[in-house]
């Protein structure tokens, strides 16, 4: 590529301001993330980095002068790959065609979602101004309808956890064998942080760089550099639970994050299961000032390849099922671990971030389930 005015968006066409050095470059009119080339790259045999234009040696795996790695993940299978390159080097696809069909896809997503949540908003205003219309004659045959729901779901949930057939009754899930309760779970708590007053643990106003708290409709939580920062409700929950939310960067850079749900927390002992943006997933043992990686055997982070990057929104899942843990990313189960070692305990959701610092992310619909 010869200068800056020449490279344009994949998603939009726009021109992008693309810096000498290249890697990753958001453009201003979409929003898309474009892998640039650098027009002066390498100078001898040195890798100009991309984030601070420090020079460095052509084997080297991070950035000598801001300490960045010199790779990214392939969008489609995961490898890594140096800064630059045009094909991935283990699956041979096209990055920038990978990376543009993705945007597109989630675009198209996003899109079906918007029309879904205006037609159930169009719909709940609909059932509003007939209720109002019908008065106090309508209000009481809702009344009764509560009732018969509300002893109907008293009669299954006795049925469902108290009748020998569902005591006995086994399913395979995640590859484990499991009672089938837990098909039958029940929500036990759900929050979409409307109320502010709901019990979450915010930060002190005088926290320096720090902000934990209700904001947008959501929960925020945006630590300061190199810190991990959570927050919990104030309620104990039984050894299995199922605990879903929905997360989205809204700030800070897209390959050094780390955030999602803990549980099992007693004081400071707890299961953390964490996604990067970068495409990385784990499950952390927490106990005291020790963190451990359990869910691979090497305690590295695991390629996900189901999260989404960038300011996406990632559905994060995780089951604590008697000694079995598991981590789900929109849908798709990414990593697992076995440990029994904390039992019932406290939920809740953390975000961390390292040296760059910027970590932010906005979370909604936190939802606990159990028996």
């Amino acid at each position: 590529m010869s200068d800056n005015n020449v490279q344009r968006c994949l998603a939009c066409g726009a021109p992008l301001d693309a810096p000498v050095q290249g890697g990753k470059v958001k453009c201003k009119f979409c929003g898309g993330i474009n892998i640039v080339h650098a027009h002066e790259k390498k100078k001898g045999d040195d890798i100009v980095c991309p984030e601070c234009g420090a020079a460095n040696p052509k084997n080297a795996l991070h950035c000598g002068r801001c300490g960045i790695k010199l790779e990214f993940i392939c969008p489609k299978c995961a490898a890594l790959n140096s800064y630059g390159t045009v094909y991935c080097v283990q699956c041979g696809v096209d990055i920038q065609a990978e990376i543009k069909l993705q945007q597109e896809e989630e675009q198209r997503q996003q899109e079906e979602g918007r029309r879904t949540q205006e037609e159930i908003r169009q719909l709940f205003e609909e059932e509003k101004k007939k209720q109002k219309k019908q008065g106090h004659k309508q209000l009481m045959t809702l009344v009764v309808v509560i009732v018969i729901l509300v002893l109907m779901s008293f009669v299954f949930y006795v049925n469902t956890n108290y009748s020998p057939a569902a005591k006995s009754t086994k399913t395979a899930m995640m590859g484990q064998t499991v009672t089938a309760e837990v098909a039958a779970y029940r929500v036990l708590f759900y929050d979409d942080f409307s109320d502010i007053t709901s019990g979450w643990a915010t930060s002190s106003p005088g926290e320096k760089n720090v902000f934990i708290g209700y904001e947008n409709g959501g929960f925020r939580i945006h630590p300061a550099a190199n810190m991990d920062a959570r927050s919990y409700i104030g309620k104990v929950f039984p050894e299995d639970v199922r605990i879903e939310v929905q997360a989205t960067r809204v700030g800070g850079p897209d390959d050094i994050n780390a955030f999602g749900i803990f549980c099992r927390l007693d004081t400071s002992s707890y299961y953390y299961f964490v996604i990067a943006s970068n495409g990385l997933a784990a499950i952390i043992k927490k106990s005291d000032d020790t963190s451990e990686i359990i869910s691979s055997g090497d305690g590295n982070w695991s390629p996900a390849p189901s999260i989404y990057p960038g300011d996406a929104t990632n559905d994060i899942r995780a089951d604590c099922i008697g000694d079995t843990l598991a981590l789900y990313v929109n849908g798709t189960q990414v990593v697992t671990a076995t440990d029994d070692t904390f039992t019932g305990g406290g939920v809740g959701l953390e975000a961390g971030t390292f040296g760059t610092g910027g970590t932010d992310i906005l979370f909604d619909n936190f939802t606990v389930y159990g028996p």
